[in-house]
């Protein structure tokens, strides 16, 4: 299937605390890979030292066989045009518009007429299903699960290779739930994707296809099926052992 993603021996401390201990992960092409972890285990940390955001204090990671840490700056701005972030709290820009949030990676990285990129903006965000009376609405005048709904648009917008989303569907109902979800899984088969999904809790209906990570202590404690991975983790309640 060929590596897409890899993280080696990474280590990283704040504020005086090692968050991460010699983590190692492999994603392939095209596979939706959950990292479960508690809250403070550094899920939010990880998807940005595994994207390239922030540095790692030791050890490498490498995208496509690219390492972050020796990549020039426009083969790193190469490499970020195919990668779509979401992060916990959507991370829009406060003081810009929900419509020009979503349509800024498109304005920033692309050549289109405006036209186009009003087009493929109102696509992204039918798909998600956003409000468009909210288009000259800054995200604090809307709620969470709208702008998460317009996070995920704007990470689509540029039809990434590689997805990094944190916490994506927590917080929200049921319908918005099977919604997003429906449309990420659909967009992962069509451009077969990678996806990293980081999140605390157990995803429900989640398919036996996934692989899954434990995140503790620093490291992936362990990693395999759904299946296999609920069953570690009623073996680590039944001996009193946690993520954290």
């Amino acid at each position: 299937m060929g590596i897409v993603l890899e993280a080696r021996d990474l280590f990283f401390r704040l504020d005086g605390r090692e968050i991460f201990q010699g983590l190692n992960l492999r994603l392939s092409r095209g596979e939706i890979y959950i990292i479960l972890g508690a809250s403070g285990s550094g899920k939010s940390l990880l998807l940005k030292l595994l994207g390239g955001l922030i540095s790692p204090g030791g050890g490498s990671v490498e995208i496509e066989g690219i390492s972050l840490a020796t990549a020039s700056k426009e083969v790193l701005q190469a490499m970020r045009v195919k990668m779509g972030f979401v992060f916990q709290d959507a991370a829009l820009i406060s003081n810009m518009s929900i419509f020009d949030n979503v349509a800024l990676p498109l304005r920033y990285h692309t050549q289109l007429g405006e036209p186009e990129v009003q087009s493929r903006v109102a696509e992204k965000m039918g798909l998600f299903e956003v409000d468009r009376t909210y288009d000259h609405s800054i995200p604090a005048q809307v709620s969470l699960g709208m702008r998460k709904r317009a996070a995920l648009a704007r990470a689509l917008i540029l039809e990434p290779q590689l997805l990094f989303l944190d916490e994506p569907v927590m917080g929200l109902g049921v319908e918005a739930m099977d919604l997003i979800v429906s449309v990420l899984s659909t967009y992962q088969q069509r451009v077969r994707a990678t996806v990293l999904v980081v999140t605390s809790e157990w995803p429900s209906g989640i398919p036996v296809a996934y692989r899954v990570g434990l995140l503790g202590s620093g490291r992936i404690l362990a990693e395999g099926t759904a299946q296999e991975m609920q069953a570690e983790l009623e073996k680590m309640k039944k001996w009193g052992s946690r993520l954290r």
